[in-house]
This record gives structure tokens, C-alpha cells and sequence, in this order.
């Protein structure tokens, strides 16, 4: 489910939680991967507030440490605020 599609028909409704694939990415992703992850999902889900920004999920057995680490990293270092819509 894109995230940004669904940012934009209910996010003044309700609150957004996830969309960090942790099926693929947060499992054997690589670096990039995951940046570019969390980048998407803080590019259209962020703006105007009411996003959570989490795995797919869950966290489970098969993500990599390293990979969920770098997903909370890279969370701090991309969410700038005010967060504006990607046109």
C-alpha cells in the first residue's frame, strides 16, 4: 500500500503508523535501502503531522540489528521540521 496515497485520503482522519519495509529492507536491505525507506515514507506520510514512523509491522527475528538501527538513525537525521508535502 503506498503511503502517500493513503496520507492523502485519511490523514487528517486518523493517525499513519509505519510503512519500513520489514519484509525485504529492514531484512537484507542495504544501507541505501533503508535511508531511502524511511525518506519515502517521512517525504509522504510527515507533512501536517499524525505519522508514526515505524516497520511495516513488526520487528521481528529475521531484521537485521544493524538495519533496524539505521532505520531510527536516519529517522533523526531526515525529519526536519515544518515537514512539507512532496507536490
Amino acid at each position: 500500500m503506498d503511503i502517500g496515497f493513503i496520507k492523502k485520503k485519511f490523514g487528517k482522519r486518523i493517525c499513519i503508523k509505519g510503512n519500513v519495509n520489514c519484509v525485504t529492507t529492514l531484512v537484507s536491505g542495504s544501507i541505501w535501502d533503508v535511508k531511502e525507506d524511511v525518506k519515502y515514507c517521512i517525504q509522504h506520510a510527515a507533512y501536517g503531522g499524525g505519522y508514526i514512523l515505524s516497520s511495516s509491522n513488526s520487528i521481528h527475528s529475521g531484521v537485521k540489528p544493524e538495519n533496524f538501527k539505521l532505520m531510527v538513525e536516519s529517522t533523526r537525521r531526515y525529519v526536519k521540521y515544518p515537514i512539507q508535502a512532496v507536490p
